[in-house]
């Protein structure tokens, strides 16, 4: 049995991930690798010295003012469910009021004094604190379904990061969102080392943005000595490389990535990188691989289905939805929309089906919402 506790306010992982394998196939041209994974790594091609490493980061030490804080707020001898509200309840309302901060990533400590942070830093500080006071708990990563841009032209995919405690008989997820915890989503539990790889990503990005070109390398490195075959670092190192100028080791940070694990982000790079360098048929195989990645999401059709009810275009919208549920039965959202193109195209039994369908593979909250509409359409 798995329960959830709603924190509050959600935040991402920065990382794109692999979606969905396209058919295999072998671009026009055959490339050699110009750069080796070894001279990627090594700095020299950013001024980084190789035996450079980013700062010491321990995610879930906890220090003596922490201990201190926990002796303030939750008494010893209780049961661990009681434990972890009362942990909650410190860190959100009672005592520290943590500020949600998307573009913060902390280790528990940096959380605990800042008292800001993101789904991340929340999750180190929780996950630290309820240890202390003899909870067994673990992070667990969940997959957000990937949104695209206006245009459709690039996509992120989110990897978010909530914790999982173990109570005699039973789980429960603690998950730092302003909405409810959505059990359908696809989530793992991860190590602690794993947990440190995404915290070296996410600081990565964070000095990439800053145009802290060296610093996000480090972190990046770091990342990769610690799980070397993880594809999204690998990408977000080409884009570090590609913003340096340093075209060839962009390219080839990318074709590591796509070759680990085909990662999306990483083709939808070559695409570009390859218009840049005038590679024209190349820059086409790469474009028409993302196309091949979207096509079989069912996330981008129900982008695509979005566009399609907005406009007005209810039979289009309906046909794309049932592909998207073909290929994920389990999204309540695809049944959704599905029903509200059945109320546009009058069609009130079928738009009853599709709501009592949505109901079935909703949380609490959007459970509460189609209910309504149901008694809605009960009414009529």
């Amino acid at each position: 049995m798995t329960q959830s506790i709603n924190a509050f306010l959600r935040g991402t992982v920065l990382a794109a991930a692999a979606l969905l394998s396209a058919c295999a196939a072998q671009p026009p041209v055959e490339r050699a690798v110009a750069v080796t994974q070894a001279e990627l790594l090594s700095g020299a091609r950013l001024g980084v010295a190789a035996n450079a490493r980013p700062s010491t980061a321990a995610l879930t030490a906890v220090n003596d003012d922490m201990r201190e804080f926990l002796r303030q707020h939750v008494p010893s001898g209780l049961g661990p469910t009681r434990t972890i509200e009362l942990i909650l309840q410190a860190i959100l309302d009672d005592g520290l009021q943590l500020r949600y901060d998307n573009f913060r990533t902390l280790t528990a400590q940096e959380a605990f004094y800042s008292r800001e942070g993101n789904c991340m830093s929340f999750t180190n500080l929780f996950v630290a604190l309820a240890r202390e006071a003899g909870v067994k708990v673990h992070y667990q990563e969940v997959e957000i379904p990937p949104s695209w841009t206006a245009e459709g032209d690039t996509w992120r995919y989110n990897l978010h990061i909530n914790a999982l405690v173990k109570l005699p008989g039973a789980e429960q997820v603690v998950d730092f969102n302003l909405g409810d915890y959505d059990p359908g989503l696809h989530r793992r539990v991860l190590s602690d080392e794993e947990a440190l790889v995404r915290y070296h990503n996410n600081m990565g990005v964070h000095w990439m943005t800053e145009d802290e070109g060296q610093r996000a390398f480090l972190h990046f490195r770091e990342a990769l000595s610690l799980r070397p075959r993880t594809a999204h670092v690998w990408t977000n190192l080409g884009t570090l490389y590609r913003r340096a100028g340093d075209l060839a080791a962009a390219e080839s940070s990318y074709l590591r990535a796509v070759d680990l694990a085909d990662d999306a982000a990483a083709n939808s790079n070559l695409a570009r990188l390859y218009a840049q360098l005038g590679e024209q048929a190349l820059s086409d195989w790469y474009r028409n691989r993302v196309q091949l990645f979207r096509q079989q999401n069912p996330y981008y059709l129900l982008h695509l289905a979005r566009e399609a009810y907005a406009s007005a275009d209810y039979p289009a919208a309906q046909r794309l939805l049932q592909r998207a549920i073909r290929k994920q039965p389990d999204e309540h959202e695809f049944y959704r929309l599905l029903g509200l193109t059945d109320l546009q195209q009058g069609d009130l039994r079928a738009a009853a089906d599709h709501f009592t369908a949505a109901l079935a593979h909703a949380d609490a909250e959007a459970g509460a919402r189609y209910r309504h509409k149901l008694e809605l359409l009960a009414g009529q």
